[in-house]
């Protein structure tokens, strides 16, 4: 399989266990708070990449883009915290439909930021995509609330963070990239919040625990496809989410999905397949 379909497949596995990474999220979010949730999971996540580290005997902190690893690592804290707050304010799948819409905006930045070329396959993928997305949006049903707002200020982060993370990977590890985001998170968190911290259940500590490990594994699959593919191409990958999503919605808050979630969901099934069939050659 070429690298570009095998990118396209690790950006999808990433998706699936972002997913339920976000949901454990969610669910402990009205007992916890959002900065003592985001403190756990970031340090439950960054548990086997610092193993990782140890037994590799590399030192992923050491880089010569310093400024660059920062400023990532900030600008994907805040995407955290934006998403973070709109899954407070609204449902799992009202949240990632918004959030959703970042690959509107991935393709003119990789052709701006990155030089990648323009291939209208991909622009075919994300506008499908789109469709079902805002098939999904159901118009006219007020969609300006406090949650989606922020889950559409995380949408335009998310994208400029994705452009950042394929420039980075040219000349920097998976490891470096994951190493700073989440130190610079665990500071995020644990500063305004250790305050406010409540005491914590073993089983709600092994949940997040496992939700953790799992989200390290989708942040590592997904790092690695940006090496394996365009930053483009992977565009229209990212709408899978909204399937595990709706399936969480279901079992978690029992929110059924309605005809115009089940139709954007078979328009983002058809652009997605349509893009991994035709993802170009680097």
């Amino acid at each position: 399989m070429e690298n570009e379909k095998r990118g396209y497949l690790f950006f999808v596995s990433g998706v699936f266990c972002y997913s339920f990474s976000d949901a454990v999220m969610k669910y402990f979010m009205p007992s916890y708070g959002v900065h003592q949730v985001v403190f756990f999971r970031t340090i439950f996540r960054f548990i086997p990449f610092l193993l990782i580290a140890s037994c590799i005997g590399v030192n992923p902190l050491r880089t010569c883009r310093f400024g660059e690893n920062l400023f990532r690592a900030a600008l994907a804290s805040c995407g955290t915290y934006a998403f973070m707050y709109a899954y407070r304010y609204s449902a799992m799948t009202d949240v990632f439909v918004v959030g959703l819409t970042n690959a509107i905006f991935i393709i003119p930045l990789s052709v701006w930021l990155l030089k990648e070329k323009f291939h209208p396959q991909n622009a075919i993928a994300v506008l499908l995509g789109f469709s079902g997305i805002c098939l999904a949006l159901r118009p006219g049903s007020g969609i300006f609330r406090a949650g989606i707002l922020f889950a559409a200020a995380g949408a335009l982060i998310s994208a400029l963070n994705q452009v950042i993370i394929k420039r980075l990977v040219s000349t920097e590890s998976e490891l470096t990239v994951i190493f700073y985001h989440h130190i610079f998170l665990i500071c995020a968190s644990l500063l305004p919040g250790i305050t406010t911290f409540a005491p914590m259940t073993p089983h709600h500590i092994f949940a997040l625990f496992v939700g953790g490990l799992i989200g390290a594994g989708a942040q590592y699959m997904i790092a690695h496809a940006f090496k394996l593919s365009t930053s483009s191409g992977l565009a229209s990958a990212g709408y899978v989410m909204l399937i595990p999503n709706t399936v969480f919605d279901f079992f978690l808050y029992e929110k059924t999905p309605d005809l115009c979630i089940i139709g954007g969901l078979i328009l983002i099934l058809i652009g997605t397949g349509k893009s991994f069939r035709l993802q170009p050659k680097l």
